[in-house]
């Protein structure tokens, strides 16, 4: 019994059948589909190092990846095959043409995000070509204009070309692409059921800056008084270790709460009593600048020397321009470091301790407690009085009295960022749907989609 011959056939067209399709190019491949899984990609790598050319057609819009079209992983693996793959970008694909060597196969991809593969297929959802269809369709896609007379149809037919883009455009559109679907994961389709689902667009921000309270601490020299029975009790028993004027001349730290809120405020909107919002997208952004003017601060209370260069760039007329940061202009701003002020105040106070002291030679065994090493180089006269008193003392004040260290007030300096969801019960309170509307912002976006299986 003959069989008609036909230039196509419906066909149903599954994820296996397309890869064994694939399997049987031995000249050319030329594929185009809204998104790829790995396997795909893998198979057509394949066959490229085996000097089958390939061409690959991909959607760039982040869409037809979280739509369920394809995968992250596949993307990231075209985006450095671009050469070998010979790959094209366009925007909504949304009809999967393969052709292999002389035949084509056309179908509709399922969009995994929202309908599950069908275990039983009653009505095709793919057509197989022959020799004559694929090389018509071939020569559409690499753009050369085609006519179709349809006798008895009397609409207007719009064509719709292929449009080639420069290598430099399609990485450029795909690598934006695999950035945005990383800062914002989509989900897997498997793990999904179908529902209208949203993505936060805004979230309250709460900002905390930490370790930039300083205050002029003070530290008792009882430890050390108690050591000389002789004392006059009216003794001063605390030394302040920095005073109202030493707190007051760390300009740098308010130039730096400064900063901070000129950074928070170009990438926040106030929210009156919830806080400030920030759109998810700057949320990286606002971190890596606070972060940038944090280290700034920290060298800036580090330094021991207080005058600081300025290393404005100058223009063509000498005068600066105005091209610095604000995490940079805060370097040039600083008066005094931190550490430079407790390093004049532990002189102060060894040079305070000492002369006291010096003067209690009967005590001296017991000053010396703690460095006997040193103690037998002033009894051999290997080392002056004076400075051997001088270096007890220090050490007495370091490890006795526990004098603040600059580094580790210093490492206290931290900005936390905690980021909050806004939550239905919050867009249900008039005065917060108030702000939002005088912002004009949508704070959610919402998608019909699927959501994780329970």
């Amino acid at each position: 019994m003959n069989e008609d011959i036909a230039p196509v056939q419906f066909i149903k067209v599954t994820k296996e059948n397309v890869l064994a399709f694939l399997g049987e190019a031995r000249q050319r491949v030329v594929i185009a589909k809204a998104g790829y899984f790995v396997d795909e990609i893998e198979s057509l790598l394949s066959l490229a190092k085996a000097n089958v050319r390939c061409e690959v057609y991909v959607d760039t819009n982040e869409k037809s990846i979280r739509y369920g079209f394809g995968e992250l992983a596949a993307l990231e693996l075209i985006n450095s095959n671009l050469e070998l793959l010979n790959v094209q970008s366009a925007n909504y694909i949304r009809m999967a043409i393969v052709i292999v060597d002389d035949a084509v196969m056309v179908y509709s991809p399922v969009a995994l995000s929202w309908e599950e593969v069908p275990k039983q297929i009653d009505f095709p959802n793919g057509l197989i070509g022959c020799k004559e269809l694929a090389d018509s369709l071939l020569r559409q896609i690499e753009g050369e204009p085609i006519q179709i007379k349809i006798e008895g149809l009397n609409i207007a037919v719009q064509t719709c070309p292929v449009i080639q883009k420069t290598p430099e455009e399609i990485q450029r559109e795909i690598t934006s692409t695999i950035d945005t679907l990383k800062e914002n994961p989509p989900v897997d389709p498997a793990e999904l059921r179908k529902t209208t689902f949203y993505r936060h667009r805004f979230k309250l921000l709460k900002m905390t800056i930490h370790g930039v309270r300083i205050t002029n601490k003070s530290i008792s020299l009882r430890p050390f008084n108690s050591l000389f029975p002789k004392t006059n009790l009216r003794l001063k028993s605390s030394w302040n270790v920095l005073i109202r004027e030493d707190v007051e001349s760390l300009v740098t730290i308010n130039e730096f709460q400064e900063i901070v809120k000129i950074l928070a405020d170009e990438c926040t909107l106030d929210a009156k009593r919830y806080g400030v919002m920030i759109e998810t997208k700057h949320k990286k952004i606002l971190e890596k600048s606070i972060n940038c003017a944090v280290d700034c601060l920290k060298n800036c209370l580090g330094k021991t020397a207080t005058p600081v260069a300025d290393t404005t760039p100058k223009d063509a007329t000498g005068a600066n321009q105005d091209s610095a940061q604000p995490s940079e202009k805060a370097i040039k701003l600083k008066a005094n470091s931190l550490a430079s002020l407790l390093n004049e105040s532990r002189t102060a106070l060894i040079d305070h301790l000492f002369s006291q002291g010096k003067e209690e030679k009967d005590c001296w065994k017991i000053l010396f407690e703690n460095d006997q090493t040193l103690y037998r180089q002033l009894q051999e006269k290997k080392i002056s009085e004076d400075e051997a008193v001088k270096q007890a003392v220090e050490t007495f004040v370091d490890h006795r009295l526990n004098f603040p260290k600059a580094q580790k007030m210093i490492d206290l300096i931290h900005v936390e960022f905690d980021y909050y969801d806004i939550s239905d019960e919050l867009l249900a309170k008039e005065d917060f749907v108030e702000i939002v509307e005088r912002f004009d912002i949508e704070v959610r976006d919402y998608q019909e989609g699927r959501v994780i299986k329970k």
